[in-house]
């Protein structure tokens, strides 16, 4: 039985606490019995020079590799003792995991057994202590080279809690994907490690992505961590009062000193996540002109280009007959604003309007015509006044707007016709829309192409009669 203790102890200096554990609990009180043996107490002895060694190197040369130590208390189980040579031996299990205490005070006679409490220094330290995965950075902006048409993203770095973790991708179709400068093809699987950067190149941008143009690099990342934990300075606290001699319902007498060895275990975590990137590689751009819901021409660019109206947008645009036509394109429906060359971004809208001339003209059967020589009043001094000074300046007007027609400023002239002073008079103080002057006049017309509207006179005769 002795053999079989000492081979255990051995595999508990090695493998740690769960050993100590099933011994005592598979062979009961022989093997403790064994344990009490000379060599094993030196074995003991020698763990504990070695414990302080070892955590005086780690000290001083590893400062890294621990975690900051917590003060901890609980409820720790105590079995198995047995007493040899003056010092009682035995096993203390703390959070599930079981060591090797021992009595400092000799003469300790009695076995423990029980629930009791107990402070201890905890550490906890691991392959990054966390299975968290995440991106830093984004594929946009994009560049784009307009001399190949060629398109590239911003970069995405790969980070996770712990240096065990990997992120497993497929470069998406039409792009090629760069994993800290070496390229995957199209289609081609990856995994990219902690602190890589991943990035795309697309050669045709326009042909790329869902229907708004956008790509995804995306896939399942995994980290697997392991929390190491030692629980070390454990001091086993007897619930009852010191009286001197004993304590009350507590540890018995003689144990008020005790030494209890670290404890130390790992606890293997496991972390998934769906990780993805996105970027728009291709913006959509709709032209809409003269306030009209729908647009008339729309297209797409690449992302990152610089934009000018396109010239089929131009001629979707402009309405027939208007002088002088589409003028440009605006940032908003009112065309405030004229677009200048800018980068696209992402999708936008812009808007134009077209420009129609409002001209004013005398009617073909009007008495009065450009070259009548009329005169302000029946008197051959008055001055002359031309059918030019009178009619209105042209206007340009925007396409679908309401325009109200100038008056003119008189309405009565005189015309010598070598025999007698004739009457010239407008019999309305409208416009006629027909250059006949048949129809009936108006104050207003709606710009829908170039419009010219008439002026009508009337001119007195005398048969006998006055004429007006």
């Amino acid at each position: 039985m002795k053999a079989k203790v000492d081979s255990v102890l051995a595999q508990n200096e090695n493998n740690g606490p769960r050993e100590t554990e099933r011994l005592h609990a598979n062979h009961g009180p022989d093997a403790a019995d064994a344990l009490c043996a000379p060599r094993a107490i030196g074995r003991l002895r020698t763990l504990a020079a070695w414990a302080v060694l070892i955590a005086l190197f780690a000290a001083l040369f590893a400062p890294t590799m621990l975690a900051r130590a917590d003060t901890v208390s609980g409820r720790a189980f105590v079995g198995g003792s047995w007493y040899e040579n003056g010092q009682s031996y035995f096993s203390v299990t703390v959070e599930g995991h079981a060591t090797v205490g021992w009595c400092l005070n000799p003469g300790a006679a009695r076995p423990l057994s029980g629930w009791y409490n107990y402070t201890a220094q905890r550490s906890v330290s691991g392959a990054g202590g966390t299975t968290d995965l995440w991106l830093e950075g984004s594929l946009s902006p994009i560049a784009h080279d307009a001399a190949t048409g060629a398109s590239r993203t911003g970069s995405v770095t790969f980070r996770a809690g712990t240096t065990n973790a990997h992120w497993d991708v497929t470069a998406p179709a039409g792009c090629t994907l760069y994993v800290d400068g070496v390229a995957y093809a199209p289609g081609t699987s990856a995994r990219i490690l902690p602190g890589q950067s991943a990035c795309l190149e697309i050669a045709d941008p326009l042909s790329v992505g869902d229907g708004t143009g956008t790509v995804f690099l995306e896939g399942t990342a995994r980290a697997d961590a392991s929390t190491v934990t030692t629980y070390r300075n454990i001091v086993i606290t007897p619930p009852g009062a010191w009286d001197g001699s004993s304590h009350h319902n507590g540890l018995p007498a003689g144990y008020q000193r005790v030494g209890v060895g670290p404890i130390t275990f790992s606890s293997p975590r496991t972390g998934t996540a769906t990780l993805r990137a996105s970027a728009q590689l291709a913006a959509t751009v709709r032209y809409f002109v003269d306030s009209e819901e729908t647009p008339c021409f729309s297209e797409r660019v690449p992302v990152g280009s610089m934009f000018t109206p396109s010239p089929q947008a131009d001629i979707a645009g402009a309405k027939p007959d208007c002088t002088p036509g589409l003028d440009a394109w605006y940032w908003e429906a009112s065309c405030a604003s004229p677009v200048a060359p800018f980068t696209v971004t992402g999708d936008f809208d812009v808007y134009g309007r077209n420009l129609a001339t409002l001209h004013y003209a005398p009617a073909a059967n009007s008495a009065l015509q450009h070259e009548t020589p009329a005169q302000s009043s029946p008197e051959e001094s008055a001055p002359r006044v031309s059918l030019s000074s009178l009619l209105p300046t042209d206007r340009v007007l925007a396409w679908g707007s309401s325009a109200v027609l100038e008056r003119m400023p008189v309405n009565v002239l005189y015309l010598h016709d070598g025999e007698r002073w004739r009457t010239l008079r407008r019999p309305d103080e409208g416009w006629h829309r027909a250059e006949s002057a048949l129809d009936e006049a108006v104050d207003a017309v709606r710009i829908e192409h170039d419009t010219t509207v008439y002026d009508y006179w009337t001119k007195s005769t005398y048969d006998g009669v006055l004429d007006w």
